[in-house]
């Protein structure tokens, strides 16, 4: 089920599909990756991440849509929970520089939540899955991933396992946050993924430079077997 599940949201959509073939991922055009170039390379700078990251993301949550809202409330291009805005110092997030500053300061509040011993790359990668389940999942996630005799300090094909794993039953009862359901953050995090990697290569016409926030490996290109492994 969970492989059916990310199979149909990688390359159920035929359009998406084709656009990372032609070197046009997620609303990029000959004019930028996004309407928000400018704003996002200015706060992305202030605060220390890969603008084309942010831009991944920002996609991802809103597909560039500033008044983008959740079912649950989110707004804006980043997806910024009320709750969050106000913890974070910002009102009106919907206008778009409100909300890619909120969304990136709050990115960069997350970021520290975690150990800046770990690896750059990895850091990010379980940033962006806590920005998407909360940082308490996440580090469920992790502990179970060092009971199950996996790396808890690297998210693809280790963490990311056992966050699926904290969708069933008997790993969730044990977890300290509970329940999450695991397909979400995994997706999230592998989308963001290629859609950065393909932004890259679109914006400069090479791979990032070592200590950028990229991953090193070349993007998989179906559900790695692990993954389908830990949904069974």
């Amino acid at each position: 089920l969970v492989y059916n599940i990310l199979y149909k949201k990688y390359f159920g959509n035929p359009s998406n599909v084709r656009d990372l073939a032609d070197g046009r991922p997620g609303g990029a055009t000959s004019n930028g990756l996004s309407p928000f170039d400018d704003i996002t390379r200015k706060y992305a700078e202030q605060y220390g991440f890969d603008w084309r990251l942010i831009t991944a993301q920002m996609y991802q949550e809103s597909r560039f849509d500033p008044q983008a809202r959740s079912f649950a409330g989110a707004s804006g291009l980043l997806q910024v929970m009320p709750r969050t805005a106000k913890f974070m110092g910002f009102a009106k997030v919907q206008e778009p520089e409100v909300g890619i500053h909120a969304g990136i300061k709050y990115l960069d509040w997350v970021r520290n939540r975690f150990d800046p011993e770990l690896p750059f790359n990895e850091r990010m990668w379980f940033t962006l899955a806590a920005y998407n389940a909360g940082h308490g999942h996440v580090e469920d996630a992790r502990r179970l991933a060092r009971q199950q005799g996996m790396d808890g300090d690297r998210w693809f094909d280790n963490s990311e396992k056992a966050m699926l794993l904290l969708s069933k039953k008997q790993y969730a009862g044990k977890a300290r946050h509970g329940y999450v359901r695991g397909t979400e953050p995994v997706a999230y995090v592998r989308d963001i993924r290629e859609r950065y990697r393909a932004y890259v290569e679109i914006s400069s016409k090479r791979l990032p430079e070592l200590g950028s926030a990229a991953d090193p490996v070349a993007p998989s290109t179906t559900v790695p077997e692990g993954i389908r492994a830990a949904a069974r």
